[in-house]
């Protein structure tokens, strides 16, 4: 062997040596961190206690943060609370409710079948009816009466299932949010009445429009229905006071309840032991607490049910109405289980060992072995992603919180979306910046096998 071989050789081993202690130094960090946290008065007894409670109780928090945003949407925002009770309109159990309401107003106004008896009397008593035909004609009342109200349904279906209605409907409630207040406060006005434990909405206005059309197909007994006051139940319950009362105190809260309940999340995360472990802890805390929330509305769905009256609001009406109601309760849950799920992933991946510090290694196997496939080379960009790491991960987390706060109300499926897009961006980065060191492959510069020479292959950490 020359003596340039020797040197080759020689300054291949001094490389090895250096990536080896670089790569040791790495791996003693977390050790010499543990131990300047412990340093630093981070071995209190007293740790571990604080952060269950503080995680206890950020998680408590959480559902009651949704449902007191919820109601304070419902409250102070308008596009909000005619966005929940427009879609009714287009319910077709809401509609044949609707439609059996304003048909029952109209028969009972007419008086159609008194009128229908009166009207056959009289016609018996006429001379040019055949004697024979006389006694057979108030017998046709009955039928007679069944005809009208088939008609007067039938064309009250026509005003309900129409544009014109669900417009009507949008305009009706949008004008009235003023006194929809009186849904969560028991107060009573115009259009929106909480009367014997009932939230009605006041539907003269649909009357009137059904009775144009009636008269427009030339049903003139229908210009003889007076003003009238009736009204549709959208929610009764004998608990609605005390509903009311948290409510009420939801209301005032919903701006103390979220930022309180952050306060003591990211508290525990800061006070404790093993900072990772916390933040696994509140992920998976606040991913119970939104399941448990969800099982609460389904489980007081058919208890609501029940105790609504079939002849004030038919049940599927009623649990159309309750649906809707909730809806965006169900859908601010579901955002916030994703974002509790993905902080726990996190906190799983970030393990120094075990299953989650596997499946951290076999990621960033892959996702070397994609770079090496992509054919990526070391120019200038991947140089300055890989100096700035950690900067350009920040910003790839940064933007994805960003545009979740940036969305009025994130829905399960965007927050899915933007945390889909967050991993795909930290890949993105990885697979640009490469590996943090280079590997040192098993040959060298002038081809020479490294077994030839007795080197070792040293992977890349």
């Amino acid at each position: 062997m020359s003596a340039q071989d020797d040197e080759e050789v020689e300054q291949l081993r001094e490389e090895v040596a250096a990536l080896r202690a670089r790569l040791a130094a790495e791996q003693a960090a977390p050790a010499a961190s543990a131990t300047a946290d412990v340093a630093a008065g981070r071995h209190g007894w007293w740790r571990t206690p604080l952060v269950a409670v503080l995680v206890l109780l950020g998680a408590l928090i959480a559902p009651l943060s949704v449902v007191a945003t919820w109601a304070h949407d419902e409250i102070g925002d308008t596009d909000r609370y005619v966005e929940t009770v427009a879609p009714l309109a287009s319910e077709p159990a809401v509609q044949d409710a609707l439609t059996d309401l304003i048909t029952d107003v109209i028969i009972t106004q007419l008086r159609v079948d008194a009128v229908t008896r009166e009207a056959l009397d009289a016609l018996a008593q006429q001379a040019f009816v055949p004697p024979r035909a006389a006694p057979l004609l108030p017998a046709l009342a009955t039928p007679l009466t069944n005809a009208v109200e088939n008609f007067v349904r039938d064309t009250v279906a026509r005003v309900v299932r129409s544009e014109t209605f669900e417009q009507a409907w949008v305009a009706a409630n949008r004008e009235a949010h003023d006194q929809a207040v009186a849904v969560l406060t028991g107060g009573d006005t115009g259009q929106v009445e909480v009367t014997d434990n009932a939230v009605s909405v006041n539907i003269a206005t649909f009357v009137e429009a059904a009775k144009q059309l009636l008269v427009e197909r030339g049903f003139a007994l229908a210009e003889r229905i007076p003003e009238v006051d009736a009204s549709f139940v959208l929610f009764k319950s004998d608990d609605i006071g005390t509903a009311q009362t948290w409510f009420s105190w939801l209301e005032t809260a919903s701006r103390v309840l979220p930022i309180l309940g952050l306060v003591l999340l990211a508290t525990a995360v800061l006070v404790a032991h093993d900072r990772r472990r916390a933040l696994l802890a509140v992920g998976l805390s606040v991913a119970v607490a939104m399941v448990l929330l969800g099982l609460v509305l389904n489980l007081v769905r058919p208890l609501y049910l029940d105790a609504v009256p079939s002849d004030v609001l038919p049940t599927d009406a009623a649990a159309v109405v309750y649906d809707q109601l909730i809806r965006f309760v169900r859908t601010a849950l579901r955002a916030i289980l994703v974002i509790a799920l993905a902080l726990a992933i996190t906190a799983f991946l970030l393990a120094p060992s075990g299953s989650g510090a596997a499946l951290r290694t076999g990621i960033a196997t892959t996702v070397g072995r994609m770079r090496e496939r992509s054919g990526i080379a070391r120019g200038p960009v991947s140089t300055f992603v890989a100096t700035y790491r950690s900067f350009a991960r920040v910003v790839v987390v940064a933007l994805g919180v960003l545009a979740y706060v940036a969305l009025d109300h994130p829905s399960g499926g965007d927050a899915l979306v933007i945390v889909v897009l967050v991993v795909l961006g930290l890949l993105v980065v990885e697979l640009v910046a490469g590996p943090r060191h280079p590997d040192v492959v098993g040959q060298r510069p002038d081809g020479v096998d490294a077994e030839a020479t007795g080197d070792r292959e040293v992977p890349a950490p």
